[in-house]
């Protein structure tokens, strides 16, 4: 997912991989939008069930940070049953104030917005990012 974000978000987007022992629960992603500042985005996949394996430190950072209207997101590709690769399966975009919903009802919940992976529209995600 990391490669297809670097990759695919439009010029005036920059995108740092963040791996940090140090603060658990950090989002993977720190994107900046030229003109609207930064979002963190968290990176998960699913592939069995509707579950999203959320850790305690990564619903404890979104849900402390959803109170001072900090962009924070996570993003899951969900492959549905019988879905291998990306044709067939989805984007899903969640704000951090939905993080403690996503980890109970895992993807039941509704998302911010949606996508089929494999056409995903990338200056609508950016501009979702930043609104």
């Amino acid at each position: 997912m990391y490669q297809r974000l670097r990759d695919n978000l439009p010029p005036d987007c920059r995108i740092t991989r963040i791996e940090s022992r140090v603060g658990l629960g950090i989002p993977d992603c720190l994107i900046a939008i030229k003109a609207s500042g930064f979002a963190m985005v968290e990176l998960k996949v699913v592939k069995r069930g509707r579950k999203v394996a959320l850790s305690p430190h990564q619903v404890a950072f979104h849900a402390a940070h959803a109170p001072l209207e900090v962009p924070t997101f996570v993003l899951v590709q969900y492959h549905p049953p019988g879905v291998a690769n990306i044709h067939g399966a989805w984007w899903y975009l969640y704000r951090g104030h939905q993080v403690q919903d996503l980890h109970a009802r895992g993807l039941d919940v509704l998302p911010t917005a949606e996508w089929p992976a494999d056409s995903i529209r990338w200056h609508v995600l950016a501009a979702e990012l930043c609104a």
